[in-house]
């Protein structure tokens, strides 16, 4: 069984460049995003898959970039393989719940 961790993150960025910086924030740290589900422009979650030694590097870099709710990266093993599953909700603070998305009307 996987180990799980819970994080919250928030970003006072727009949302589209925030998801992208922690795209390549997970995706450097060796970690896969295995779910995402959009709440609107207001928040994402994301489901992350990592190494338990890849944990202390990933929740570095993020905090680089989001203002992170506090976990106890020092109770990870260092070179250790095992598979953890992160649950992490970023809110986005420049939200205003309404997104719409035009979709352009396609011929045929």
């Amino acid at each position: 069984m996987k180990q799980k961790l819970n994080c919250q993150g928030f970003s006072h960025k727009k949302r589209n460049k925030s998801i992208e910086e922690v795209k390549e924030t997970i995706s450097r740290s060796e970690g896969w995003i295995v779910n995402f589900s959009m709440f609107s422009d207001l928040a994402l979650s994301l489901s992350i898959e990592i190494e338990e030694a890849g944990i202390p590097a990933l929740y570095e870099s993020l905090s680089q970039i989001l203002q992170l709710s506090d976990f106890d990266v020092n109770s990870t093993k260092p070179g250790s393989k095992k598979e953890w599953l992160i649950l992490m909700n970023i809110s986005f603070t420049k939200g205003t719940g309404d997104l719409k998305m035009n979709i352009p009307d396609v011929p045929g």
